[in-house]
């Protein structure tokens, strides 16, 4: 990547996903490692909007109404939740291709179903 992009990782998020978008050249956060467990899920998105920050989670039931009544960087939802760990390289590139589409600041204030795009992809 040439642009830095940088993603916070909601609490249930692997580890394996964390180091596969590293090593693509985002700078990844864990918000258990920032925050601490149970963070407020309005708090990670207040955080993401000061800092730039797309925030990935597969947490549908908390953040798609939080997604209408915040400001914030960006969504970035699954809802398969094996997938991070099952295929992390192939939900990468869902992240990537949602990124060359939309480019960062095409995605503030908007919820990106990854599924949908890891699907368009992987048919």
């Amino acid at each position: 990547m040439t642009d830095e992009v940088r993603v916070l990782l909601d609490e249930h998020v692997s580890r394996v996903f964390e180091n596969v978008l590293s090593q693509r050249g985002y700078v990844v956060e864990q918000s258990k490692d920032r925050f601490g467990e149970e963070t407020e899920d309005e708090g990670l998105l207040d955080w993401c909007d000061e800092n730039d920050a797309l925030l990935v989670t597969n947490n549908a039931v908390d953040f798609v109404s939080l997604h209408r009544s915040t400001s914030h960087s960006g969504i970035l939802l699954y809802r398969d939740q094996s997938l991070p760990d099952r295929d992390p390289e192939g939900l990468a590139r869902a992240v990537e291709e949602v990124i060359k589409q939309y480019g960062v600041d095409g995605v503030s204030d908007e919820l990106v179903t990854l599924d949908d795009w890891y699907g368009w992809l992987h048919d």
